[in-house]
């Protein structure tokens, strides 16, 4: 909706105007601050944390699968070694055919799409226990030793963090290059008001010597808000790197979990693969197991369409019980092998799946990505160090630059020039009682008494005694009185702005935006400071000229347009034509043209024009004095609001919203909050505008508004912080690694004896308080085990599947719901969940079975339905399979 419709629903909401305010348009664009921005960031990092929170890190088992091969092709220059471990991959110890390996990519998780050209590759070699493990450890060690080094491989700071563009994150929307073209602009002196210019004083600026020291007391006012200004910058700057980094590192330390995750998953998983016709088959193929027994049991009974008013066909009963018992085979068929490798698995028959073998597996494994985290959080630490130390130096360079433009002296020596022009000016007045000279004011010192000779001694000239004379003379110097600012007391207070409190307060500014972030009150105040400081500029330039206009008016109109002000006769009557060109006088002339005319001709005492010239006499001083401050204001305007830009100049976008609005810009305090909701809209609206331009468009429309707008962006795209508020989240640069990667540095590495034994401990016998590392213990143990609950529920799962073998092809009714509930202990057992892909496995096989037993039921029903017998006994051994 646009501001011109949000407006006049207000406007229809209320006839006053000051009930636009309750609208609060564009109020919910804004900066935030307390509970508001701390839930933000709480929400942002649980987002960014996949929806696991710190405070139940480990309440699911973590994974970590991609849907394509994990690589670091993108970054081998920086990390060769680590990249080449990923694409080689452990050494293989196994041979599969294309359709296995298509087959394993599902088991897997990842997407075969494109894998029919190539399994294989796509798949990678597929090592065992021993071989992964090791690959696991040398992945996280080589990732750590390039990255203790491979970042010295850059000049600076900042091609670092830019290398990160590898890796494909988004598009930045905040474009630095705005920043930087507006800090050099500041700091070449070019963005505000530093360059004064002498064309706009004149005789009427010489005004008192305390408004020259109140300029240049705002000039420190105004470099200490640039200061500041240049904290905000180089921390929306730098706040974006490390957000960056905080991006870059998460998906390093992701594609390296997915890479040693995956290998175990491969490993494990090829190892459970179960033999049928003479094939593998994986997990991912159980949900297509018996399916040629499933298709030829449901062909025999086709659903019946509404329609269709013609009975359905009935098998014969050699059809209906053939194709049960071949299903009722295949079924008990495959839950007989997979109970069967599964033990084997047990009883460590099958190799790389023992007991030793496992723990030392998923040991490794472990150790390798808490590694990995670790590195990743130390590197993220360091970066986070240097990137303050680098904005820091950079924004002092930037206030260094500004001093060094000369701006900064130029404009103070400017005020001094002027301030002195008037002291002089003074001094002259009370020594002579007259206006200084322009040889005066230029050489700073008065001639009291010029320079003469005087006869200092008498005697006989021409050697005439009676002829006496000065013989000699001597030179009395001019008597001088210099004129000493440091002598006057406001002048003498005219101090240049210190560079290095300047810097102090740089980084003050700075440190304080670390520790705290962006005040929302802060930031709303200096946005409704831009918009009434515009305001008070419009009034006094419509102020000037509506003062302008009237000197205009009683000088230049008719006599019957000034009949009801001025009345008639010759008193109103208005100068002819002719003398006004004599005079050089028309609607174009300058006001000081015009004074000067006035002055000259305002005493002659004619009864004729003399009521114009009487209004002239006091609308002429008054349309000068505004003349004088929209001049100024123009000229001066960063010194006159030493806290605010000049929207005209550097935001006109916004400058040209305000004015085209419905609004009175020269009272905008009225309707401060439509203003700011004008404001705001418009903001939003450029920035939809700028993907159409170049870089310097949107900086070039909404000047420092951009800094605000800068300052919502950062706050919401930030990746957050799960403690945001809490002691030690500091505002900036406090965005740690995301939950479902921070967690493994809760955990304890497996500790292990000699390299070969893995020593493990329960640090609890509450298994609702074990940490994952232990749960991996306990799990392996339990699966090996024969006193834990897992094999228990494994063993009765084993002897109810005895019960179950002989009855396939001998009779039509089997009883499933034992056997269901034996398969649903196992596979909701605790233990089993943690181990994956074990659980996987088991979990696909249950799934599976429980379809199958449901077919048989379906097929069972339809027999009785259509009154078919069944002849699946020992007696008739015809259906036996």
């Amino acid at each position: 909706m646009k501001f011109r419709q949000l407006a006049l629903i207000c406007a229809m909401a209320s006839p006053y105007a000051n009930a636009f305010q309750v609208c609060n348009i564009g109020e919910e664009y804004g900066v935030l601050e307390g509970e508001g921005l701390h839930q933000l960031r709480k929400s942002n990092y649980r987002a960014f944390s996949e929806d696991i929170t710190p405070e139940h890190l480990f309440t699911s088992n973590p994974l970590h699968k991609s849907d394509i091969k994990p690589s670091l092709i993108e970054a081998e220059d920086v990390y060769p070694q680590t990249s080449s471990l990923l694409d080689a991959g452990p050494a293989s110890t196994v041979v599969l055919e294309a359709e296995e390996a298509t087959s394993l990519l599902k088991t897997i998780g990842r997407s075969t799409i494109g894998a029919a050209k190539g399994a294989l590759e796509v798949l990678g070699p597929v090592g065992d226990a021993v071989m992964v493990g090791l690959w696991a450890n040398d992945v996280a060690k080589s990732f750590e030793d390039e990255t203790n080094t491979s970042y010295d491989r850059f000049a600076t700071v900042m091609s670092l963090i830019d290398w990160f563009g590898v890796l494909k994150l988004p598009e930045r929307e905040i474009d630095r290059q705005i920043l930087v073209s507006r800090w050099n602009k500041v700091s070449a002196g070019e963005h505000y008001s530093f360059k004064v210019h002498n064309d706009i004083v004149t005789q009427q600026d010489k005004r008192d010597k305390q408004h020259w020291a109140d300029l240049s007391k705002n000039q420190q006012v105004m470099l200490e808000g640039i200061a500041e200004g240049f904290a905000t910058d180089v921390a929306l700057k730098y706040q974006q790197y490390y957000q960056e980094a905080v991006i870059g590192q998460t998906q390093l330390v992701e594609t390296l979990l997915n890479a040693v995750d995956e290998e175990r998953y491969k490993s494990i998983s090829s190892k459970l693969s179960l033999e049928e016709s003479g094939r593998r088959v994986f997990s991912a193929d159980f949900s297509s197991s018996c399916q040629t027994e499933v298709d030829t049991l449901l062909a025999l009974y086709p659903e019946q369409e509404l329609n269709n008013e013609r009975p359905p066909a009935i098998p014969s009963k050699r059809q209906a019980n053939r194709a049960l018992a071949d299903l009722q085979h295949c079924q008990q068929d495959q839950l007989d092998a997979a109970l069967s490798l599964l033990d084997r698995v047990r009883n460590g028959g099958v190799e790389g799946l023992d007991r030793q073998s496992m723990h030392r597996l998923y040991q490794q494994v472990l150790n390798a990505k808490i590694r990995i985290v670790e590195i990743a959080a130390q590197q993220l630490e360091g970066m986070k160090s240097r990137l303050i130390t680098e904005m820091r130096a950079e924004g002092r360079e930037a206030i260094d630059n500004l001093f060094q433009s000369g701006a900064v002296e130029s404009a103070h020596r400017y005020f001094i020039e002027q301030a002195d022009y008037l002291a002089i000016d003074e001094m002259s007045r009370s020594i002579f009682g007259r206006p200084a000279t322009s040889t005066e004011l230029r050489q700073k010192y008065f001639v009291i008494q010029e320079g003469y000779r005087k006869c200092t001694k008498i005697g006989i000239l021409g050697g005439d005694p009676n002829f006496r004379g000065c013989t000699q003379y001597t030179w009395i110097p001019a008597e001088i009185e210099r004129y000493d600012s440091s002598k006057d007391a406001v002048i003498s207070q005219m101090v240049i702005p210190d560079k290095d409190h300047i810097k102090r307060v740089f980084d003050r500014s700075l440190q304080n935006l670390i520790d705290n972030g962006w005040s929302s009150q802060q930031e709303e105040d200096w946005l409704e400071t831009q918009i009434l400081n515009f305001s008070e500029k419009q009034r006094i330039i419509q102020k000037a000229q509506q003062d302008k206009s009237n000197v205009l008016r009683w000088l230049f109109d008719s006599s019957s347009a000034l009949e009801p002000e001025c009345g008639g006769g010759n008193a109103c009557a208005g100068w002819s034509a002719e003398y006004l060109s004599k005079e050089n006088l028309s609607r174009d002339s300058s006001l000081h043209h015009i004074a000067n005319w006035h002055t000259r001709n305002k005493n002659s005492g004619y009864y004729v024009h003399s009521k114009r010239v009487e209004q002239l006499n006091s609308l002429i001083p008054e349309a000068l004095e505004s003349e004088w401050q929209a001049n100024h204001i123009k000229g001066f305007y960063s010194y006159v609001y030493p806290d605010s830009f000049d929207l005209d100049k550097h935001a006109p976008l916004i400058a040209s919203a305000l004015r085209n609005s419905s609004l009175d810009i020269t009272n905008l305090a009225s309707t401060l909050s439509l203003a700011k909701g004008i404001v705001k809209t418009h903001i939003t609206e450029a920035l939809n505008l700028a993907e159409q331009h170049d870089e310097g468009w949107l900086n070039d429309k909404i000047g420092d508004f951009h800094r605000y707008v800068s300052i919502v962006h950062a706050q919401n795209t930030s990746t957050g912080h799960y403690a945001s508020g809490e002691m030690g989240a500091t505002g900036l640069f406090s965005e740690p690694l995301p939950a479902n990667q921070l967690r493994y540095l809760t955990l304890d590495r497996y500790q292990s004896i000699d390299g070969e034994q893995p020593s493990y401990y329960y640090s609890t016998k509450n298994y609702d308080e074990m940490g994952y590392d232990t749960r991996l213990h306990f799990s392996i143990d339990a699966l090996f085990g024969s006193n834990s609950d897992l094999a228990n529920k494994l063993d009765q799962l084993k002897q109810v599947n005895t019960r179950f073998t002989s009855q396939p092809g001998r009779t039509c009714l089997i009883v499933y719901p034992q056997l269901k509930d034996a398969l649903m202990q196992v596979s909701a057992n605790e233990s089993l969940y943690w181990m994956t892909p074990v659980s996987d496995w088991f979990d696909s096989l249950t799934r599976r079975q429980f379809k199958l037993f449901g077919t048989i039921r379906f097929a069972v029903m339809k027999q009785n339905e259509l009154n078919i017998g069944c002849d699946l006994s020992p007696n008739n051994p015809e259906y036996w399979r």
